[in-house]
């Protein structure tokens, strides 16, 4: 598809062909953070153009596998308090800032196509939970949500200061981000996994912190998709999301109950994104072509063709056969002249 005709779908406008992206990560463990000597600079440069020139996605998100956690400034340890309390905001030349900037560039530069390029920022509470358990990699990802609801349940202000300090840290990051050529973001978010911190905790604080960061892309980019990650089977309330402010909505049909026409209907006519599960149960993994095929369409007859967009719930398997993802990229081109 050309680019006039994506931007037709993300200005939420009847679509003579549906826009169709899907992402993975190209390391073996996002979450280690990316150092000078460990491979996962070039991991994210080398294998981004790889992967856009086999798949052709419509839209590219591009992959900072590596930098999902940062160095928490004045903090030896930030499962202690006392050591957490010392935070300071990093500064604006920070490595993590400037090494994802150099990152951005030099991967836009590689695609031989750019077409719309977005650049993924995550929210100051996951990027802190996952910063809680980043050293242990033994140690399910899950675990840093019980981990922060043991910080926050102790000391809530101490935690509040910290989030408060990873959001400015995240500002400047979407500045960066931007500076380095992307079109637009992909701000992740999700509700902490953790029975003790519930709707209080997300309407007094993990809400201000995330409008704090979309008006900051609002402010940077011209466009911004409304990631409500429910990766690893993650559940979230996604009412609670409805006067999020960002054009583009993308969630986990499977687990949090709504489909893409049930979503678009939630969200307020807002541009919708996804529909196909990630998980190896899913169509798009183990699916026959025609399944394949037959899914995207019934997510397309289900939800419209304006404003909607066909993807996936969260980032797909790694080893993702390449011609399932260009067959469910077919089908959405062809869907509208199917029907006629």
């Amino acid at each position: 598809m050309n680019k006039a005709e994506v931007l037709k779908a993300f200005n939420n406008q009847i679509e003579t062909q549906v826009p169709f992206s899907v992402w993975h990560h190209f390391t073996p463990n996002e979450h280690v953070e990316a150092t000078a000597s460990n491979g996962m600079y070039a991991a994210d440069l080398s294998r981004e153009s790889e992967f856009v020139d086999a798949v052709h996605p419509d839209f590219i998100k591009l992959m900072n596998d590596g930098y999902f956690t940062y160095q928490l400034n004045n903090v030896d340890n930030p499962r202690d308090l006392k050591s957490l309390s010392k935070i300071k905001p990093i500064s604006d030349d920070d490595v993590w800032l400037k090494d994802q900037g150099n990152l951005i560039s030099a991967q836009i530069k590689s695609l031989s196509n750019p077409a719309v390029v977005f650049s993924n920022v995550f929210s100051a509470v996951t990027l802190f939970k996952w910063k809680l358990v980043a050293d242990k990699p033994e140690i399910d990802l899950a675990q840093g949500d019980v981990v922060f609801a043991d910080l926050y349940t102790k000391e809530p202000e101490t935690v509040i200061n910290a989030l408060r300090v990873i959001n400015g840290d995240i500002k400047k990051q979407i500045r960066a981000q931007h500076d380095a050529g992307i079109d637009g973001v992909l701000f992740s978010t999700q509700e902490i996994q953790d029975d003790r911190i519930g709707q209080d905790f997300f309407e007094t604080v993990q809400k201000k912190l995330d409008s704090e960061l979309i008006a900051e892309i609002n402010a940077q980019n011209e466009i911004g998709i409304l990631h409500v990650c429910g990766f690893g089977e993650a559940t979230n309330h996604l009412p609670w999301f409805v006067d999020y402010d960002l054009p583009v909505i993308n969630w986990a049909t499977r687990v949090d109950g709504y489909t893409l026409g049930e979503g678009k209907k939630l969200f307020k006519d807002k541009v919708v994104f996804g529909g196909l599960g990630i998980t190896k149960d899913d169509i798009l993994y183990k699916g026959t072509r025609k399944e394949i095929q037959s899914e995207v369409y019934r997510l397309i007859d289900e939800a419209g063709t304006k404003g909607v967009i066909i993807g996936a719930d969260c980032t797909v398997q790694r080893d993702t056969p390449v011609e399932h993802i260009l067959w469910a990229a077919q089908a959405a081109h062809d869907y509208v002249a199917t029907k006629k």
